[in-house]
């Protein structure tokens, strides 16, 4: 009857643990503690050793406690024999004494503790170290052994029970949330351009004047825009693209390209090695014989460092007489014409006319178009020399139009303009600015916060601004993609899910084909466009380029457009994602740990 008392109480221990909102990890590491204190030979310490070593790991010590319930003094003579046998195998020194092991636990009585424990004391200062060393030694090796079993399997474990109870209640219809309706949240009326610049733009000194802004939604009102632009070129056309394929699309704008260099246009074409991986020679070559200039965005070769495989060139511009520019997400393929409900990807795009907007894209096109090869070299050696000094010198690599002082004021808006940033990286300057950028407008938002995003792996530092702006009352729903081409990317972006949404951020998944867009609105005031994730890729190691336009009216255009693919997504939520298997758990973690790598 006691014993049956005794594990009650045991189970009664053991629920309150799980049920408590500390993640598996935390648990885990208590448990794995338990184990390492249980494993020693000595009776008496367990308890003290196993809140120490929950300490010491950060551990649940409560967790740690349980594991020691297992221990019993009958099997203690074998295991510390075993222990032993071990650390003589690996005591580098003379070892002797194996049969004091029956003595030092025969010499223990429970109904007297503290006499017991000094006989022990003393049997252990007699023994000497050619004993103790090596029991020493046995008893960490199993301990570590233990512990690191344990952990896996406990969070294994906590994971599985968590799941199993939120399945149930869904199956009850407990704790089941019905769907929530995504309202904004009301204004009486919209901030002025003056105020929008002032408040959610992180330098407005940066922003320059664009005559107009257009908002381009898939290939299909993206790319007969782009078509026309290059068919009425009369001076350059500059076009860099992360990915250019050998279809029908891609056809399309060889032949324009090939049309606007026959006519005498200046046409040059950059574009990334790995994101055109196996675009064949008989696709370039009419190019080159049109007079196309033609460069490859660090190709794979021996003689070319190892980084090169990750420094990418992920940008998406478009610049066509120093006056008209597109930059966003969308690369040039079938992929991006067919309907989503077909497979199709969705993505959007932007359409800049203006000179300042353009001297801007034309000089993160140059940084590119000096850093690359071209086609069919590996690169000549001086150049690459000489661009690598003075892009550690901070000199820029191409011809600058840089004008200083931007003229942004009352006049600028009074004729029709609109106030557009182009923010790009570069290789090893100017990493951050897209993410302080983000980070700035997110830390000041109002009302809401709508982020698309095609590939969503935040760091700390943004996972705080978006559950800080939620915890103001803030509306934040993001939209991302739930059938990602890099499966891996998906797994590593779901396993932040669980912290996102405790924390009242609002997170849907696109149905149809892969959602590839990279847009984000704030308050109406504040929108963006352009290439960059929230990822380790588009954060260190690629040329990325983004659009922040602060204009109330291109913000309400860019929020209905967002707010129409929101309605056709899934919700997630909170109890349905902490359902989910172990096994989709632990293949999410395990993404996460690699997500430096995708």
């Amino acid at each position: 009857m006691a014993s049956l008392q005794f594990w009650r109480r045991t189970r009664v221990a053991g629920r309150r643990v799980l049920s408590r909102k500390e993640p598996a990890a935390r648990i885990a590491r208590g448990v794995a503690a338990g184990f390492f204190a249980a494993t020693c030979p000595v009776p008496g310490i367990h308890v003290g050793m196993g809140l120490i070593a929950a300490w010491i790991v950060r551990g649940n010590k409560l967790a740690a406690i349980l594991p020691l319930f297992l221990w019993n003094p009958v099997t203690m003579l074998p295991l510390a024999y075993a222990q032993f046998r071990i650390g003589v195998w690996l005591w580098p020194l003379h070892a002797s004494g194996s049969h004091r092991i029956h003595a030092l636990l025969n010499g223990w009585a429970w109904s007297a503790p503290w006499v017991s424990l000094k006989g022990m004391s003393a049997l252990l200062g007699e023994a000497g170290l050619s004993f103790m060393g090596p029991l020493a030694l046995g008893y960490l090796v199993t301990g570590l052994m233990a512990a690191a079993i344990s952990y896996p399997l406990a969070v294994i474990a906590v994971w599985t029970w968590r799941a199993r109870r939120r399945s149930l209640r869904l199956i009850r219809g407990r704790k089941k949330e019905p769907p929530r309706p995504v309202v904004l949240p009301g204004r009486d009326a919209p901030p002025a351009p003056a105020e929008a610049l002032a408040h959610y733009a992180r330098i407005p000194q940066q922003f320059e004047c664009a005559d107009r802004v257009r908002l381009l939604v898939d290939g299909g009102e993206a790319y007969p825009e782009m078509l026309a632009a290059i068919e009425g070129a009369r001076r350059t056309v500059d076009l860099e693209t992360y990915m250019i394929r050998a279809d029908r699309t891609g056809t399309r704008f060889r032949d324009a390209l090939a049309a606007a260099a026959g006519r005498g246009v200046h046409v040059r074409l950059l574009y990334d090695y790995i994101g055109s991986l196996g675009l064949p020679d008989r696709f370039v070559q009419p190019l080159i014989r049109a007079g196309v200039a033609v460069a490859v965005y660090h190709p794979l070769v021996i003689t070319r460092p190892s980084w090169a495989v990750n420094r990418r060139d992920h940008r998406k511009n478009l610049v066509v007489d120093g006056w008209l520019s597109f930059t966003g997400g969308m690369n040039i393929s079938d992929k991006y014409e067919m309907p989503p409900e077909a497979g199709g990807w969705r993505d959007t795009h932007l359409r800049l006319e203006g000179r300042a907007p353009a001297e801007r894209v034309e000089e993160l096109f140059e940084y590119g178009w000096q850093l690359a090869a071209p086609y069919g070299e590996p690169g000549p050696a001086a150049r690459q020399l000489a661009s690598g000094v003075r892009r550690r010198l901070g000199l820029p690599l191409g011809p600058s139009t840089h004008r200083h002082g931007p003229e942004v004021s009352e006049a600028l808006w009074a004729r029709g303009g609109v106030a557009v940033r182009i923010i790009g990286n570069w290789e090893f300057l100017h990493r951050q600015d897209i993410r302080r950028a983000y980070l700035h407008a997110i830390q000041n938002a109002r009302r809401y916060v709508l982020i698309e995003n095609a590939y969503f792996i935040p760091d700390r530092g943004v996972r705080r601004a978006l559950e800080h702006a939620a915890a103001r009352r803030v509306l934040v729903a993001i939209i991302l993609a739930r059938n990602s081409d890099v499966t891996t990317a998906a797994y590593a972006s779901r396993s932040l899910y669980s912290e996102l949404l405790a924390s009242g951020v609002r997170l849907f998944e696109w149905p149809f084909g892969m959602m590839h867009a990279k847009t984000a609105v704030i308050d109406d005031a504040w929108a963006t466009v352009g290439s960059y994730n929230f990822d380790h890729r588009s954060l260190l190691h690629q040329l990325e380029s983004v659009a922040v336009v602060a204009d109330p009216a291109f913000a309400r255009r860019l929020r209905d457009q967002m707010m129409a693919d929101l309605a056709k997504c899934r919700e997630i939520t909170l109890v349905e994602h902490e359902s989910r298997p172990w096994r989709q758990m632990l293949l999410e973690s395990a993404a996460y740990l690699v997500r430096r790598w995708l």
